[in-house]
């Protein structure tokens, strides 16, 4: 993977973890597949946009919801 740095919020990231038993740490994964598919989240992207990545990890397809900051 290009130089990328993943941050996300810690109280989202355990309600992630109780709600779909996928750590972010694990789902950040899904993006070094490199067959990996980005898209566009259209339904939820009015004030930013949010994007999804469908990746596998461990032999199962992950969907990441997420935004993009280019610094």
């Amino acid at each position: 993977m290009a130089r990328t740095r993943f941050d996300w919020d810690p109280k989202k990231g355990a309600d992630n973890q109780r709600k779909h038993g996928v750590p972010f740490v694990g789902a950040q994964y899904a993006f070094a597949d490199p067959n990996r598919v980005i898209a566009r989240d259209v339904a939820h992207s009015q004030s930013e946009e949010r994007l999804y990545c469908f990746g596998r990890v461990d032999g199962r397809v992950l969907t990441a919801r997420f935004t993009c900051e280019h610094r």
